[in-house]
């Protein structure tokens, strides 16, 4: 590599050397484009307070001459009152002043305007299919008449790292024609640059720049985030990326691993909220319907979450010994996960949490560890239900008297319901789509006679076959995950019957509900 060696990466990462990084996010252009997501305009127009609230310092809004909500959505945002700009996209024209896309760019009145154009020969060749020197002058002709209009011009070189590759000569030759432009970015369009690839072109782009430079990486090869890191080394300062890494086929660049990468490990000043950067994700998560998965680094459900013995016992002594950093500073939470290797530590500290203190070497503890070995592992809601009722006997809210489950050849069932709630007996009957819907419903049904349901909300199901060697006969694990009033949990049911496994865990989830409250 270029930097020499890691020491020197290093140095050229620090704070003193990186100063006056601007945050561009697309997630609502490039991240937009991820296949199978639609935002309508009142979630754009959201999200976009949500970036600004945050600390984003630019916001790339949409391309408003492809579709009417996107040029709507530049009219509209003007009235939010945004800490940060707000930049349209669009692409180069061979003849700007009288192009339809350009004078659309130029309507959207935004303060900034992100134009890409090619700096790959074969897509000059294939794709565009002009000379190179038409390219050339499609770049500076398209700069210079935004800049003309008194824009703010961010020049993205797409597919740059690609045409780096193959002509580097005709690459820097697109880099010089977008001289006018405030601010530059190499482009790994296709994602499959290698990190020192990225460093070789952001070295050779650096003798030819004098502007801004920046980074817009994609995760094909599972590196935009160190792709990222390697361009800030060599001199950008302006960085592209998404939230939850959302965009084309494998996304961009992920806020949600960069930014506590170059604020808390490298202690680069990036102004964002950094301790709401988990529920910003929740946030997204919500928003589009794209889940973060749970082993995601950082703000994933699992990323503090520590499940064997010796692991639990040590962190209770030392939180260092297994997490890289505090959750805290990025707003999300330690979690022990009861598990078959489970010590008495883990469950002490279990009760903890919950507002149980028990001895170590109590009765209540022992019995305790062994019930979580027998059903190998809890997950917290189910072990504060073990405590509450083998400590203190607390009486449970409500008994299922039984159930009786229709289920038609269509898929719909009907459910119904016979409920204990105190001396009280309730009947419901529900239909729904599928035998645990219908059962989901009346359960909630006859609850909600004496209880208030409304906040809590299933947000995952899962089925998993215990034993497979039994084939149709094996046993089922569901799991089931609850929300309410921004609180999570999550508990399993396993049977050889589906629906008796998933009566057990929609008993345990209403029944934490119910207890904590």
């Amino acid at each position: 590599m270029n930097v020499g060696s890691w020491s020197e990466l290093s140095s050229k990462l620090s704070p003193n050397a990186i100063k006056n990084l601007a945050l561009f996010d697309t997630t609502l252009r490039d991240g937009a484009q991820t296949r199978g997501l639609n935002l309508s305009l009142d979630d754009k127009l959201s999200i976009s307070k949500k970036l600004s609230d945050f600390g984003m310092n630019y916001i790339e809004g949409g391309w408003p001459t492809s579709n009417p909500r996107d040029m709507e959505y530049f009219r509209e945002v003007k009235s939010l009152g945004l800490k940060c700009k707000i930049a349209a996209f669009g692409m180069t024209s061979r003849n700007p002043p009288n192009d339809e896309l350009i004078s659309g760019l130029v309507k959207t009145e935004a303060d900034t305007i992100a134009v890409f154009g090619k700096a790959w020969d074969l897509h000059v060749r294939d794709v565009l299919k002009i000379t190179n020197d038409e390219n050339l002058s499609m770049i500076a002709d398209t700069i210079d008449y935004l800049k003309s209009h008194g824009f703010e011009v961010v020049f993205d070189a797409e597919h740059y790292l690609d045409g780096h590759k193959n002509n580097p000569d005709y690459a820097l030759e697109t880099l010089k024609a977008a001289k006018a432009a405030d601010c530059i970015v190499i482009a790994d369009t296709n994602g499959g640059a290698l990190p020192w690839e990225v460093d070789d072109a952001f070295v050779k782009a650096k003798e030819v720049v004098k502007n801004d430079l920046g980074i817009h990486a994609h995760n094909d090869s599972g590196f935009a985030v160190m792709n990222t890191l390697v361009a800030l080394a060599n001199g950008a300062n302006h960085v592209q990326g998404t939230m939850n890494g959302l965009g084309e086929r494998c996304g961009n660049a992920d806020w949600m691993e960069l930014l506590p990468t170059l604020g808390l490990k490298l202690g680069i000043e990036t102004g964002v909220d950094m301790k709401g950067l988990k529920k910003l994700s929740r946030y997204i998560e919500r928003m589009t319907g794209f889940s973060v998965p749970r082993n995601k680094p950082f703000v994933g459900l699992n990323a503090f979450s520590h499940k064997g013995g010796v692991h639990i016992d040590a962190m209770l002594k030392n939180p260092r010994t297994y997490e890289h950093m505090n959750p805290e500073e990025i707003g999300n939470s330690r979690v022990y996960s009861m598990s078959e290797q489970v010590g008495r530590s883990g469950v002490v500290d279990a009760a903890k949490r919950h507002g149980y203190a028990l001895d170590k070497e109590s009765d209540e503890v022992k019995k305790l560890t062994e019930m979580v070995k027998e059903r190998q592992g809890a997950t917290d809601a189910e072990m504060f239900l073990m405590i509450t009722k083998l400590v203190d006997n607390k009486k449970e809210p409500f008994n299922l008297l039984g159930y009786e489950t229709e289920v038609s050849s269509t898929g719909n069932a009907k459910s119904e319901v016979k409920i204990v709630i105190g001396d009280e007996t309730v009947h419901e009957i529900s239909e729904g789509v599928g035998p645990v819907h219908a059962m989901d419903l009346a359960m909630r049904k006859a609850l909600g006679k004496k209880f208030e349901m409304g906040p809590v909300a299933l947000s995952n199901f899962r089925v998993r076959i215990v034993n497979q060697e039994k084939a149709t006969a094996a046993q089922v694990e569901v799991f089931i995950e609850f929300r309410a009033n921004g609180d999570a949990w999550s508990v399993s049911g396993v049977s050889d019957d589906i629906i008796k496994a998933s009566e057990e865990a929609l008993i345990k989830g209403y029944k934490y509900y119910l207890l904590k409250r």
